[in-house]
């Protein structure tokens, strides 16, 4: 085993309590003396003696357990690693040992090693553990004392809420109020409003929701001046703010209820949106339409691109019946081209429905089928009456077949009589 082991071997065990400071400072001292006395000795023989100069280890499992740190004595034991200098760590030592005292007297007795590394990163100071403790903050544990010091829970922190009358205050009330931005000064200002009975939860979700002060002033400089605590979460966890309020009402929409406000909010109903419909000729709109049209995802764009078309006094199930239809500019364009001009709403959204494509009118008007009524041209669609079929039953029966013959044909098939009767027919021209 070499030093630096033993000297591992030793700290731990004080550490766990299994040997006194005093103990680990002899053990320390022989192994510091260990080269000396065996500089002179044969090379056959430095093993052994090495061996019996530092005492040996086993006995120390059946001493009684003792706390892990108590003293600055204990706290020595560490300056021999790494050779450091007792001179150059003492004042470390020194603070390490008054944060221990600070520690027992807030009940804290066991503290290890590896605790006190971990207690210095968090920058635990003896000053602050007394500071707190005066405060009547009494955290159970290590955990809890270094959480305060994770979430930036200071002794003026918990002064200045103890002056607000938060006086009883728990460890785990003062991380969550500091955790989620609840100052005093967030307090104060709530009661300068009237919001004098605040608890821990209304002001974390207050402050959670983007509700602060000067929120609740600005609402209040609007009209709305006898706001709750809920209404006024609902209106900030849906992007309710006041230059909201304020934009709708220039638009003119100025006697919402916060229910109204918040259904325009939660559907994401912008003052940007109400402009560009008005600007479209949407200009009353109330908030169940104005909903209505954001919900089934109408852009102005759309609108406009209906507009163009010709369809400029659609009302709002109109604009949403085509929209759920998929309608669209380009659909309208080509139907336009194939011929069909002057269609009214509900025979686009028939046309559409039924998947009737440009392609296909276009087919039909190609073979002569020109100027038919979208009546007819959804039941050859229906029934698969198809340019293909069409020329398939021109080739068989000639060029004479009527719409009506061909969707009988389709539906009902052809025995020899009923060709006969077709070819007949189209013999004599009718």
């Amino acid at each position: 085993m070499n030093g630096q082991k033993e000297r591992l071997m030793v700290l731990d065990m004080l550490a766990e309590g299994k040997i006194t400071a005093d103990e680990a400072e002899q053990l320390f001292k022989a192994m510091e003396e260990a080269p000396e006395e065996t500089a002179g000795q044969h090379a056959g023989h430095s093993a052994s003696a090495s061996h019996k100069l530092v005492p040996g280890l086993s006995h120390l499992s059946r001493l009684s357990s003792l706390s892990a740190l108590s003293s600055l004595s204990s706290l020595s034991a560490l300056a021999g690693l790494g050779g450091e200098d007792m001179d150059a760590v003492s004042p470390r030592l020194a603070r390490a040992q008054e944060l221990l005292s600070a520690l027992k007297d807030a009940g804290i007795d066991h503290v290890t090693v590896s605790d006190l590394q971990e207690l210095k990163g968090h920058n635990l100071t003896a000053d602050y553990v007394r500071e707190m403790t005066a405060l009547g903050v009494t955290p159970s544990g290590l955990g809890e004392w270094i959480q305060l010091r994770i979430h930036d829970v200071s002794p003026r922190y918990v002064r200045e809420l103890r002056g607000l009358g938060f006086k009883d205050l728990e460890v785990d009330d003062l991380i969550e109020l500091s955790n989620h931005g609840v100052s005093p000064k967030f307090i104060a200002e709530f009661r300068g409003l009237g919001f004098n009975d605040l608890g821990i939860d209304d002001l974390i979700e207050l402050s959670n929701h983007g509700v602060s002060p000067r929120f609740v002033a600005e609402m209040r400089s609007l009209g709305l001046k006898d706001l709750k605590i809920d209404e006024l979460v609902e209106l900030g966890s849906n992007g309710v703010s006041p230059r909201f309020v304020a934009e709708m009402r220039e638009l003119g929409l100025k006697d919402l209820d916060i229910d109204e406000l918040v259904e325009l909010g939660t559907q994401g109903v912008s003052p940007q949106f109400v402009a560009e419909m008005r600007e479209l000729g949407l200009k009353d709109l109330d908030v169940d339409e104005l909903v209505e049209l954001s919900n089934h995802g109408i852009s102005a764009d759309f609108v406009k691109s209906l507009r163009d078309f010709g369809f400029k006094d659609l009302d709002v199930d109109e604009i949403v019946e085509l929209s759920n239809q998929g309608v669209t500019g380009r659909f309208l364009a080509e139907i336009r081209e194939a011929g069909l001009r002057d269609l009214d709403v509900d025979e686009i959204v028939e046309l559409r429905i039924h998947n009737v494509t440009a392609k296909f009118i276009r087919e039909l008007s190609e073979m002569g089928f020109k100027n038919m009524e979208i009546e007819d041209i959804v039941e050859l669609q229906i029934h698969r009456v198809t340019p293909r079929f069409i020329r398939e039953m021109r080739a068989k029966l000639g060029e004479h077949l009527t719409l009506s013959q061909l969707l009988e044909i389709r539906l009902h098939g052809i025995d020899e009589d009923r060709l006969e009767g077709l070819r007949a027919a189209g013999a004599r021209g009718g």
